[in-house]
């Protein structure tokens, strides 16, 4: 769930080979104007009359009410509708998000600094992981960082009793990983992230992602999750509204890694890697100060991976 903007300026359509009618095809500046703010909210205004007039001459030919511009400026639409069965993961995925519809999602994002994540995976894929076999992202190190920040942050790591009487702190950090398989959004977890090295993540890692590519992964992967991250990032995006996962607190969204221009500590303007990072909460037990707190620390940790050396057993 993302509300993105865009702004078209002066932009033309250019008419088609032949056409000696170019009042069809009007600057899109008369589509969209200025908006348009009432009670706090905003809208487009209506295209002018300009507009519309040479809009209403350029489909009165039209004999389709759904109207497209393909890829070589030719009319498309859809020849007939399709029935999808609703099955498998779909059918799961759809319980779960009406379930979840009736929680209230308290959402929190930030900018996470990632030049040092970046050296440093790329130093120990060279001196360590090769060595084992392993492909080495960066995932294992958020999710460690995650597992390492669970421990201070106790209440992230939580979620309520079947009767709602009591607020569940789980010792175990079994951390979720949004699958985009081709059968569906699937969730399978790595369990007890806080028993297990950076490279034993990884291994992991790769061990659920063969699963759920081959549609093989077994209930336990599935059961059991205590937080949830989505890689939606890989795909493209920034900012996201993640959905929380039944019977978990939080979930983190991570966009896609940028290199951008950031003001150093000295003023000068250099370039920087940089992750945005999305948090939705259970707001019912967390609190927005609290969540906040908990990200600034994953961000610390995250930005600078050695002082992950300090609490790792």
């Amino acid at each position: 769930h993302t509300h993105t903007s865009q702004r078209f300026d002066n932009a033309t359509l250019d008419p088609p080979a032949g056409s000696s009618d170019p009042a069809k095809f009007a600057p899109l500046s008369n589509v969209y104007t200025q908006p348009q703010v009432s009670n706090g909210m905003s809208h487009i205004a209506p295209p002018t009359h300009a507009y519309a007039a040479a809009a209403a001459s350029a489909t009165s030919g039209a004999t389709s009410g759904y109207v497209g511009f393909g890829g070589k400026g030719k009319l498309e639409g859809v020849k007939e509708d399709k029935h999808v069965p609703v099955r498998g993961y779909m059918r799961a995925m759809i319980k779960t998000m009406q379930a979840q519809t009736q929680v209230p999602h308290l959402v929190f994002s930030d900018e996470y600094g990632m030049d040092a994540l970046v050296a440093l995976r790329r130093r120990l894929q060279l001196q360590q992981a090769e060595k084992q076999g392993i492909k080495l992202t960066y995932m294992p190190f958020i999710v460690k960082a995650l597992s390492m920040t669970l421990s201070e942050f106790p209440e992230i790591n939580a979620s309520f009793s079947d009767d709602q009487q009591h607020v569940i702190e789980r010792a175990a950090h079994n951390v979720g990983i949004a699958v985009d398989s081709p059968n569906g959004l699937v969730v399978p977890n790595i369990k007890h992230v806080e028993q297990l090295s950076i490279l034993q993540i990884a291994h992991e890692l790769a061990r659920l992602a063969d699963l759920a590519r081959a549609n093989k992964l077994a209930q336990q992967d599935l059961a059991g999750g205590t937080i949830t991250l989505s890689n939606i990032g890989a795909i493209g995006g920034t900012y996201m509204s993640p959905i929380l996962v039944p019977g978990e607190a939080v979930i983190g969204a991570m966009g896609a890694m940028q290199k951008v221009a950031r003001y150093s500590a000295d003023g000068s303007l250099q370039p920087h890697m940089i992750m945005t990072m999305s948090w939705a909460a259970d707001h019912r037990l967390l609190a927005g100060a609290t969540v906040a707190r908990f990200s600034n620390r994953f961000k610390e940790l995250i930005q600078d991976p050695a002082l992950m050396l300090v609490s790792l057993r």
